[in-house]
């Protein structure tokens, strides 16, 4: 009786172990649920994937200036041209963020491909936030880009 306690603690032991390291996988550009990081710290979480229409959607937690959590809606595209897959293929991705309260839009455009220099994969991305009240007229959009990098 005993031992098949044991081996009942165990498997069942066992099997939460596989089952927390299969959730602690890090997103990929195939799989995209998951946190991606850029490099000031703000966090792109993407909760919803539909594989068959590319929407993803979840929420954008910025580290700079509007902090706090910001809901997410975009698509990625990892349609072949003319089905004909040679070359350089990278999934297209573009998602964007309302502020809210703060006022103001911003969406980022990109690939999520591996990092040659990194061999990871990452998000590359131009991003553009207009924001609707600034000093000068010609002071309402901004334009910059970020890489973001997937977190475990």
């Amino acid at each position: 009786m005993n031992k098949q306690i044991t081996f009942s603690v165990v498997l069942g032991l066992a099997l939460l172990i596989m089952c927390a390291s299969a959730a602690a996988k890090p997103p990929t550009c195939a799989k995209p649920l998951g946190k991606w990081k850029n490099e000031r710290g703000s966090v792109l979480e993407i909760r919803n994937y539909d594989a068959a229409t590319g929407a993803l959607s979840g929420q954008y937690i910025s580290n700079s200036g509007a902090t706090g959590s910001h809901p997410m809606v975009g698509w990625i595209n990892s349609a072949h041209e003319n089905n004909d897959p040679k070359g350089n293929h990278a999934e297209v991705i573009t998602f964007a963020v309302y502020w809210g309260s703060l006022g103001g839009v911003s969406a980022w455009t990109g690939t999520c491909a591996v990092n040659s220099h990194s061999g990871l994969e990452q998000i590359s991305t131009l991003w553009h936030t207009t924001r609707p009240d600034t000093g000068f007229e010609w002071d309402h959009t901004l334009t910059g880009a970020d890489h973001l990098d997937p977190l475990e």
